[in-house]
């Protein structure tokens, strides 16, 4: 018995080849003790050797994996700031548009962004032409004011007018009374010219800003250049005859005799309802596509993190990360056909079969109602089909050649919400058992696309071939 830092205790026997060891040791004469004493320095020698062999080849593995984490992050670091630089650009862009500066646009290289700029570009080159034919109109009628009487125009006017390709809208001075409006200026307004007696009742022809304000009398263009203004402008929202209110542009000019004497005003009307409703659209789509980069952008650097923990070396991050980028890539690329809005499942089906190594056409059975998802429902799940058939080639129905896979999917309400429901089945292939341990592919489908398409992934491993049910919002 020996006392410790607790009290007493007993200590324990030795046992096995200890006990063996230390009973040959005594009985051992001295000769044999400093041979074993050899014996064991030679074994830690031999250890320390293993050692330092072993040391350089786990240092090495922990800087590759250093530096594949730091490629990893450089590569998303510069692709996140060639997307805010574009998206930035653009945004100059829509102001310069909107001041009246230069559009001129240089590619990013981004392909949305790139999409978007030439579609504003080609509307302000034709917001352009149609200003500066307004401009020569303005500049032909304002020549041709000597033919203006304060009692109306004669009938060289007249003609003058309904062959322009514009609305216009004459008045006199200085109360400001509509003495004259040509026949296109009706057919936009879908009613004959409200002859306005006044200055003060031009509100009468119920116009509107864009922020839904109605224009005020005296903010008209007509009644603006009745008081000097030069070239006064405005654009704003129209009732029609029909009630419904359509985009117009409207630009003026003041009419002055041989004395620079204010007689009337005129104004030019462009319908730019469709115009309009695209530059409001166009933006629209800039800010839905700084929403979808970054959500691209952050599913990509979630590829990369897992990616990264599961790949043995840098050829095999380089491998999966390559070829899960590239397939987001081709899914991008349809929804940007459709807009972000609504894809169809069967073009989307097709779209992640396309990332294959090879062409399984004949292989593969789709069968299923038509169906469109949203975008970020769409995305998910064309990369948990991609996954899926990655896992075919390389261990399920898709890695010899008799195997098959069918694909099929159904519309089922669940709490009164309609949600779509796919099978995967695979059949023919090797004999498939529960696996031990998972892989990347495993985890991006049952944990992170599960959660962005709003549903649930089931796999059930039998013996004839993996089988796998997605749900997912509609």
């Amino acid at each position: 018995m020996t006392n410790g830092r607790d009290g007493p205790y007993s200590r324990p026997p030795p046992s096995g080849a200890a006990a063996m060891t230390a009973a040959k040791a005594r009985a051992a004469p001295a000769g044999f003790g400093l041979l074993l004493a050899m014996t064991n320095a030679a074994d830690a020698a031999e250890s320390a050797a293993t050692i330092a062999k072993i040391w350089p080849v786990t240092v090495g593995a922990l800087a590759a994996a250093l530096a594949v984490a730091l490629v990893a992050i450089v590569w998303l670091t510069r692709q996140r700031r060639e997307a805010l630089k574009a998206q930035h650009e653009l945004a100059e862009l829509t102001h310069a548009v909107e001041a009246r500066g230069s559009s001129k646009w240089s590619d990013t290289g981004v392909r949305e962004v790139d999409a978007i700029a030439h579609s504003i570009q080609d509307i302000d080159e034709r917001l352009r032409a149609k200003r500066k034919r307004l401009s020569e109109l303005n500049d032909l009628l304002a020549k041709s004011s000597t033919i203006i009487s304060r009692a109306g125009a004669n009938l060289q006017l007249r003609a003058l007018l309904d062959a322009i390709p514009v609305g216009i809208v004459i008045a006199e001075a200085p109360g400001g009374r509509i003495v004259e409006g040509n026949n296109v200026m009706e057919t936009i307004l879908r009613r004959p010219v409200r002859y306005s007696e006044s200055t003060e009742s031009y509100y009468l022809w119920n116009a509107i800003h864009q922020d839904g304000r109605p224009v005020a009398s005296e903010e008209f263009p007509l009644a603006r250049a009745l008081a000097g203004e030069d070239h006064p402008q405005l654009e704003c929202k129209i009732e029609r005859g029909d009630g419904v209110y359509v985009w117009i542009n409207i630009v003026g000019a003041p009419i002055r005799d041989d004395q620079r004497a204010i007689i009337g005003a005129i104004v030019a009307v462009t319908d730019i309802d469709d115009i309009k409703n695209t530059e409001i659209h166009n933006q629209m789509m800039n800010r839905e596509l700084h929403h979808r980069v970054n959500n691209s952008l952050a599913m990509i650097q979630g590829i990369a993190n897992i990616t990264a923990r599961t790949a043995q070396d840098f050829t095999s991050f380089q491998q999966g990360f390559s070829h899960r980028v590239q397939c987001l890539s081709r899914i991008s690329t349809l929804l940007v056909r459709t807009s972000w809005e609504r894809t169809p499942l069967r073009d989307l089906v097709m779209v992640a079969l396309s990332c294959a190594n090879h062409d399984y056409s004949d292989r593969i059975s789709l069968s299923g109602e038509d169906v469109e998802l949203r975008s970020a429902v769409a995305a998910a799940l064309g990369l948990a089909l991609n996954e899926l058939l990655a896992n075919a080639e390389q261990h399920g129905a898709l890695s010899g050649d008799e195997g098959q896979v069918a694909i099929s999917w159904r519309v089922a309400q669940e709490e009164d919400r309609p949600r779509l429901v796919l099978n995967w089945t695979e059949t023919g292939g090797p004999e498939v058992q529960n696996p031990e341990q998972t892989g990347v592919g495993h985890f991006l489908i049952t944990n992170v696309l599960a959660r962005q398409m709003g549903g649930d992934v089931t796999l059930s491993y039998r013996g004839e071939g993996l089988q796998a049910e997605l749900s997912a919002e509609i």
